[in-house]
C-alpha cells in the first residue's frame, strides 16, 4: 500500500512539476503542506521528493528547502518524466534536439544493425515492420509500433550501450513520432522507407538502409519544421477529449 501511494504522489508531483505550475527556482509547498495536499504521511512525501531529486528535478538544502530544478538538469533520459513533459506540449528546441539525437544514434546503429544483427534480430525488425503495417488504421496503436520498429532496429545493432537506452530513446521517439503524426496528411506516409529500412537490414545492405533512416528523420524534422505548433495544438486538444471522455 505504501508503494502506491509513493507511486502515486511521485507521479502527481511530478506532473505539476513538468506541467510549469512551480517553475524553476521556486519551492515546492513545506512537508506538512504536501502532506494535507496529497493526503499522505511525511515518510510517503520525503521518499517522494528523494525519487524527483534522483529524476533531477528536485534539489533540497538546509537554506533554500525544496525548489524545483531548471529544465537543463532533469533526467531527460527518464522514461516516466518525458512522459510528463509530453502531456504538456515539448517546447519545439526540445522536439529539435531529439531529431539532433536520432541524427547523431540512428544512421549508425541501422550500419551495424546491416553489419551485426542475427537471424532472430533481422527476423524481429521483420515483424516489427509488419506490426507498423497492421496498425496502419488507428493513428494511437500506429505510433506505438512505431516506436517497437526503431527499437527494434537499435537493438539489432548489438551496442551495449544504445542497448541500455532503449526505454529512454524508445519514449523520446514516440514524442517525435506522436507530433508527426498530428499533422493532417502526413500519418502513415512514411511506411514506404520503414519497409526501405527493414528490408535494408534484412539484405545486410548499409547504404540502403543509412539512406532510409536518414529519410525518416529528415521527413520528420521537415514536417514538425513546418507544422510544430498546429500539430501540438491538435494534440492538445485529442488529449483533452480524451481525457473528458474518460472522466
Amino acid at each position: 500500500m505504501s508503494n502506491n501511494y509513493h507511486a502515486a504522489v511521485v507521479e502527481q508531483l511530478g506532473r505539476q512539476i513538468a506541467s510549469g505550475k512551480v517553475a524553476a527556482g521556486q519551492p515546492l509547498k513545506v512537508e506538512a503542506g504536501l502532506c494535507e495536499e496529497l493526503g499522505v504521511s511525511r515518510t510517503v512525501v520525503r521518499e517522494a521528493i528523494k525519487t524527483l531529486v534522483a529524476k533531477g528535478m528536485l534539489e533540497v538544502g538546509p537554506k533554500v528547502g525544496t525548489r524545483v530544478l531548471p529544465l537543463r538538469n532533469w533526467n531527460l533520459f527518464d522514461p516516466q518524466l518525458v512522459g510528463w513533459l509530453a502531456e504538456h506540449g515539448l517546447p519545439e528546441n526540445f522536439v529539435m534536439d531529439l531529431l539532433d539525437l536520432r541524427r547523431a544514434i540512428e544512421p549508425m546503429a541501422v550500419r551495424w544493425a546491416c553489419e551485426r544483427a542475427s537471424p532472430k534480430q533481422i527476423e524481429d525488425v521483420m515483424q516489427a515492420y509488419r506490426g507498423l503495417e497492421a496498425a496502419l488504421p488507428d493513428p494511437v496503436h500506429y505510433n506505438h509500433a512505431d516506436r517497437a520498429f526503431h527499437e527494434a532496429v537499435l537493438a539489432a545493432g548489438n551496442n551495449r550501450f544504445i542497448e541500455q537506452m532503449l526505454p529512454a530513446l524508445g519514449a523520446l521517439l514516440e514524442v517525435g513520432f506522436e507530433v508527426s503524426a498530428a499533422v493532417p496528411h502526413e500519418y502513415g506516409q512514411t511506411l514506404g522507407l520503414h519497409r526501405e529500412l527493414a528490408e535494408a537490414i534484412a539484405c545486410r545492405d548499409a547504404a540502403r538502409g543509412v539512406w532510409a533512416c536518414m529519410s525518416l528523420i529528415e521527413r520528420a524534422a521537415a514536417t514538425i519544421g513546418e507544422h510544430y505548433p498546429d500539430a501540438m495544438e491538435i494534440k492538445r486538444s485529442k488529449a483533452l477529449h480524451l481525457h473528458k471522455n474518460n472522466n
